[in-house]
């Protein structure tokens, strides 16, 4: 725009130079113009009046050729002159046309200006207007941006107040965990320490019963040794025979008896029905020293000793037996020696009380045989879970 405007300023000033410039040429057209006839005028009337007073011939020739030659010099001004004019006018019209294409000129770089001007100001507002567009739509961007970093900020929170929240549940369930965890453990430390109990005095008993039993062999191997010495004691050995067999009576009772003993191993949980040789069990699945294929030295009371130990010791590992009643599981034990659990497998029944069981099996620390023949009896014993 100031480009612009020193172009018209500049153009004015040259209009207005060339205008003065007319005039002034076109005063002095005028004025050359009326000095030329006036002195043409005063020397023709110089000559009239000489002829008018003179009569000499020779000063009329003498005027006449000056007059001649005022006339020739007033031609020949007057020539000059319009060659002059001519001229100047020429040159006037040069300036002219020179002035006129400098103002064409002039015009034209006006035009050319305001042209430019114009396309600036364009570009201009082009420019701006993608100024704001650019202004608007980094403000949209930041507005956009702050919407984010809010929701990323409330999300945050959001998440920090859910984890928060899943980490007390969770506390709070492995402290719960933990308090049953406590009850269970105390819960099978006194059934176990009922079992131990049990089963001490039912070892008790059966440390009684076998003095008692071998109280009586004894009694009865005397009574064979005195009626071979004395005939006449030959009665006493009689009855003492009869008592024998009246106490083998007994004990067979007693042996069967504790056999269904062994079979309610785990207080009801189980049955124990352990296999032996075939060929020294006579094919019978009784275990040694039980019922018909009793050994010497696995009395009953021995085995209903070491089958309640056994008892006692999966089922203080057995903490929910109870959500298995009316179920039933057959399971195969092996154990050392030492009273080690060597294998436990399911040989048919429930799957759930099955891999219950096993767990218990494995879980529990099953004490030593007391003996070779109840090891014998125990060694590779199935048993029959049966929850009541």
């Amino acid at each position: 725009m100031l480009k612009a405007t020193g172009q018209n300023d500049k153009l004015n000033r040259a209009i207005i130079i060339s205008a003065v410039l007319h005039v002034i040429m076109i005063a002095l057209l005028i004025w050359s113009s009326l000095s030329n006839p006036l002195d043409a005028s005063s020397g023709g009337g110089g000559g009239s009046a000489i002829d008018a007073v003179m009569v000499d011939p020779n000063a009329m020739v003498e005027q006449y050729n000056r007059q001649q030659q005022q006339q020739t010099d007033a031609a020949r001004s007057e020539e000059l002159r319009k060659k002059q004019a001519e001229q100047q006018a020429e040159e006037l019209q040069q300036k002219q046309a020179a002035e006129q294409q400098r103002l064409k000129e002039l015009e034209k770089e006006r035009l050319q200006a305001q042209e430019e001007a114009k396309q600036q100001a364009q570009q201009q507002a082009e420019q701006r207007k993608q100024a704001e567009e650019q202004k608007r739509q980094a403000e949209e961007a930041a507005r956009q941006a702050r919407e984010q970093q809010k929701q990323a900020e409330d999300a945050a929170a959001k998440a920090k107040a859910e984890a928060e929240q899943q980490a007390k549940a969770a506390a709070e369930a492995q402290k719960k965990a933990q308090e049953e965890a406590q009850k269970q453990a105390a819960a099978a430390a006194a059934a176990k320490k009922q079992a131990e109990e049990e089963a001490k005095a039912k070892a008790a008993e059966a440390a009684k019963q076998k003095a008692a039993e071998a109280a009586k062999q004894k009694a009865a191997e005397d009574a064979k040794q005195k009626a071979a010495d004395a005939a006449k004691q030959k009665a006493a050995e009689a009855a003492k025979q009869k008592a024998a067999a009246e106490a083998k009576k007994k004990a067979a009772a007693e042996a069967a008896k504790q056999q269904s003993d062994v079979d309610d191993l785990l207080g009801g949980l189980a049955s124990s029905k352990p296999a032996g040789n075939s060929a020294a069990a006579g094919g019978s699945s009784a275990p040694a020293g039980v019922g018909n294929n009793r050994r010497s030295g696995a009395s009953g009371a021995a085995l209903d000793s070491y089958g309640s130990q056994v008892q006692a010791a999966i089922k203080s590992k057995f903490y929910n037996w109870e959500t298995y009643i009316g179920r039933t599981c057959t399971l195969r034990i092996q154990l050392a020696p030492d009273g080690l659990l060597v294998n436990v497998k399911s040989e048919g029944g429930d799957p759930a009380l099955c891999q219950a069981a096993i767990a218990a099996a494995r879980q529990a620390r099953i004490p030593r045989p007391p003996s070779q023949d109840v090891y014998e009896a125990f060694k590779n014993a199935p048993i029959d879970f049966k929850p009541q």
